[in-house]
């Protein structure tokens, strides 16, 4: 039972450190300090966080995340930014809770306390760049209070009530297991969104007409780009993500392409190469919306309304690409 104990508070604060690395330290800080928390025997190195240097370095950080985390699309690029402090901070946590042990048991308390926080923390993101979506600010601030919330009860309970955490912990990490290529996708569009902005604000050199319609061609695409391209030009190649009415599904990280009298999109799904084709005589109304983090390009294709999500990019490339399907229908 004292394995499972000392397993309980080790993982349980991992878990809540990968939301708000910050809050847990703060929870854990000044519970030692009000008597509120007790220090297992095994977890006594812990009472470092009561320090006065580390309360005062703690409290200056949470309340910079307090605020930060509020502020939609914001909170996305601050949670990028601590995709790694959170992990590390974590696994810094456990080895403090375990003290000194075996060089092999230290280690893999690393691992444990790092793989946990980066579960909790994507399923953080991924949630954020689901509710930023919506255009009003109160869902973020009330998710992020909520998580506030979470972070201060989950810390108390993993020192106090070990046993339940390692059980929450266990069960949510299950959970997280079934739903993990659907976050991760998430995970991954929002990194890649968020570094296309960064180039998109530092980048001084601009692209002149049409060739910034096109994206690199990965070699193992190239075969098949000329293969459709082979009846008309190519008019342009760029990396985006599915969203509704997409066969491939949503968050698919791929390519989009028009060539003679069809758009196509490529993706991979499920370990191969998958594509959607789209006759231009079908699509209609095509729109062009400048969103925060990721642009939107949308149109109708018979009863559907197909999205995709465009990466940042100075010459707003999807207006052209709008005007390009528009002006075809016109033509034809």
């Amino acid at each position: 039972m004292e394995v499972i104990q000392l397993l309980g508070a080790v993982m349980g604060l991992a878990f809540v450190s990968g939301i708000n690395l910050y809050a847990t330290v703060l929870t854990v800080g000044f519970g030692i300090q009000l008597g509120l928390v007790s220090l297992p025997a095994d977890a006594a190195a812990l009472s470092v966080l009561g320090h006065p240097y580390v309360l005062t370095a703690a409290t200056v950080a949470y309340a910079v995340e307090f605020f930060a985390d509020k502020i939609p699309w914001f909170d996305s690029l601050w949670d990028a930014f601590h995709t790694f402090i959170r992990p590390a901070g974590a696994s810094l946590l456990g080895m403090k809770t375990v003290g000194t042990v075996d060089p092999a048991i230290e280690l893999s308390v690393i691992l444990l306390c790092g793989g946990l926080s980066f579960v909790s923390h994507s399923t953080k993101a991924s949630t954020r760049l689901v509710v930023n979506q919506s255009p009003e600010p109160f869902s973020n601030i009330g998710l992020s209070l909520a998580e506030d919330i979470c972070v201060v009860g989950g810390g108390w309970a993993a020192l106090n009530y070990p046993v339940a955490m390692f059980i929450i912990t266990v069960l949510f990490t299950a959970v997280f297991v079934f739903f993990a290529p659907k976050v991760f996708r998430l995970f991954r569009v929002g990194i890649m969104a968020i570094s296309y902005l960064f180039h998109t604000i530092f980048s001084r050199s601009e692209v002149s007409g049409y060739s910034v319609l096109f994206d690199e061609i990965p070699g193992r695409l190239f075969g098949q780009i000329q293969q459709d391209a082979a009846s008309g030009e190519l008019l342009f190649f760029i990396r985006c993500v599915s969203d509704k009415g997409v066969e491939t599904g949503k968050n698919r990280i791929g390519f989009l392409y028009m060539t003679g009298d069809r758009l196509f999109f490529v993706a991979r799904k499920n370990f191969r190469v998958c594509k959607v084709c789209f006759d231009i005589s079908g699509i209609s109304h095509p729109e062009f919306h400048k969103k925060r983090l990721l642009d939107l390009l949308v149109f109708s294709y018979g009863q559907d309304r197909i999205n995709f999500h465009l990466f940042k990019n100075r010459q707003n490339r999807g207006q052209k690409i709008a005007e390009i399907l528009a002006n075809w229908g016109i033509r034809n």
